[in-house]
């Protein structure tokens, strides 16, 4: 198994259940993931704040059983967020 990628807008793995979006030439990023990113540009344009809780809400609303959410709340921290390409000039 190769190492999986993060989204670096949400931090969501791109893998198999999540791929990755597309770029402006149609191709496969895999830099951001297709909830993100599509035909080069990204899909929300919200503030950082706003993204953070669209994303951790998406993630409590998932299918992930209750030992993935807990460790997920103590990972997903904007802080981390923050760590992110996207957010690195914010």
């Amino acid at each position: 198994m190769g190492q999986t990628n993060l989204c670096q807008s949400c931090g969501m793995p791109i893998d198999q259940n999540t791929p990755g979006g597309t770029n402006a030439d149609g191709s496969i990023s895999t830099k951001y993931c297709t909830y993100c990113y599509q035909n080069g540009q990204f899909t929300e344009t919200l503030p950082f704040d706003d993204m953070y809780a669209k994303n951790y809400q998406r993630f409590l609303d998932s299918d992930m059983n209750r030992f993935q959410k807990f460790i997920l709340k103590r990972m997903y921290t904007k802080k981390f967020m923050r760590g992110l390409d996207r957010w690195q000039q914010h």
